[in-house]
């Protein structure tokens, strides 16, 4: 998806990744391909029409359902004769094929396996045959003999294809780094399940900010956000019925003791310092020593940190004075923030025209947004991104790129549509057409 974000078209990079698969397959006398409905699905479909075209022996068998667009136009594409639709394992039998090629589900699945493919597979492991698996085996559960990926090596002794995706998606962000951080809807799936984000935030001075941070977190799709503030917040921040907000016992700005209790609550993930102020170091320095489960650190809880205090369980989304301040220099931007990211174990998102985000080990850029995306609160929108993802998702390097994508490119259609006059408020009102943006390339 990032390729396609760059200008080259998925079809494209389909019709290669079929042609690839289909050069595997070479040698073999009775082959069927299992395609699922998605664009792993597609792949196969692509590789069994140069199959059929080329006088092979093929049977085509597609799971029943719904199908992505180019899925179905491949599909299309291939006579009756050959295809046949599975709706269990009931409906076909591998006696006979040496050849099995699987392309039923891509990496982007998750959760458990159900029925239908549940069976399939299961039918697909009991076969004789030579599986192939494309780009890797569906949900980790074929047994594959071989494996041919694309672009990279999905599992390791992977064949790898090179199908024409750019270099650049792999180091800029896009919307395929917003398909894997977003985690598949289960239908059996209840409250909470896709995660629980307390915010922690919020002094006498600055009330709004924690409200910006849980309505972003909400967009992205976490279940549950908890907006933990003192008092004086809790009774004067805007109303809104989708937040929990949770008073501390302090009544202007926050305590050790306010830390305390907030880590004894149920959740999966936190952002933490988003209008905090500057009288609560201590609180600070408590809750980066105790934290257990991943926190985004932003604004004033950066300001009032120190490195030795940072540690694995964070992500950090510094502009550029916060990150001179917390490491005290700042020379090469990709080079500092990758060094930083591994000597303190912090995923750091180095904000800018360019955000710079890194683990330490991967950098990654990102190059959407724009420059009145200076207005105030649009670093609270990013961090309630960020951490929604991170809630849901628990993968810190993961819930970073895909924010920064997100908010960015939310950003870019607001100012499309309002110019000089887009605020916060109006960022966090496009993270929906945002994710449609990116579930349209897909």
């Amino acid at each position: 998806m990032n390729a396609v974000w760059l200008g080259v078209p998925i079809e494209t990079l389909m019709e290669n990744a079929g042609k690839a698969v289909a050069a595997e397959c070479a040698g073999f006398r009775r082959i069927a391909v299992f395609c699922g409905r998605g664009n792993n699905g597609g792949d196969g479909l692509v590789a069994a029409r140069y199959l059929i075209e080329a006088g092979a022996d093929v049977t085509v068998f597609v799971v029943a359902g719904d199908r992505s667009r180019l899925n179905q136009k491949n599909l299309d594409k291939i006579q009756n004769s050959f295809k046949k639709t599975v709706n269990s394992s009931k409906d076909f039998d591998l006696r006979g094929y040496d050849l099995v090629v699987d392309a039923l589900l891509g990496t982007g699945f998750r959760g458990e396996l159900e029925e239908p493919l549940k069976g399939i597979i299961a039918e697909i492991n009991r076969s004789n045959a030579h599986k192939l698996s494309v780009d890797a085996p569906s949900a980790g559960a074929v047994e594959a003999d071989a494996v041919i990926s694309f672009h990279t090596p999905k599992v390791i002794g992977a064949k790898v294809a090179d199908i024409g995706i750019p270099r650049e998606a792999e180091l800029y962000c896009g919307p395929g780094d917003v398909a894997v951080a977003l985690p598949e809807r289960r239908s059996e799936s209840h409250k909470g399940d896709y995660g629980r984000l307390l915010v922690l935030g919020g002094c006498r001075e600055y009330i709004g900010t924690p409200t910006l941070v849980a309505q972003a977190a909400l967009k992205v799709g976490v279940d549950l956000a908890t907006v933990c503030v003192p008092q004086y917040v809790a009774e004067r921040m805007p109303f809104d019925p989708n937040l929990i907000v949770h008073p501390l016992k302090s009544r202007d700005h926050m305590s050790v003791n306010d830390v305390k209790k907030v880590l004894e609550m149920k959740y999966d993930a936190m952002v933490f310092g988003n209008g905090l102020g500057r009288k609560s170091g201590d609180a600070v320095d408590y809750l980066m020593k105790n934290v257990d489960k991943p926190v985004v650190v932003d604004a004033d809880g950066l300001s009032l940190a120190k490195k030795e205090w940072l540690n694995e369980k964070m992500i950090l989304t510094p502009h550029e004075g916060e990150f001179r301040k917390l490491f005290g220099v700042l020379g090469g931007r990709e080079k500092d923030t990758e060094k930083n990211a591994g000597e303190t174990g912090a995923v750091i998102l180095l904000k800018g025209a360019v955000d710079v985000i890194s683990d330490g080990s991967e950098t990654r850029l990102n190059r959407t947004g724009n420059p009145k995306m200076t207005v105030g609160g649009t670093g609270d929108v990013l961090a309630g991104v960020v951490g929604g993802l991170l809630a849901q998702n628990r993968d810190r390097m993961k819930s970073a790129c895909a924010g920064a994508f997100i908010t960015g490119l939310a950003g870019d259609i607001a100012v499309g549509e309002l110019g000089v006059s887009m605020t916060a408020t109006d960022v966090i009102a496009r993270i929906a057409d945002a994710l449609r943006r990116c579930r349209g390339l897909g």
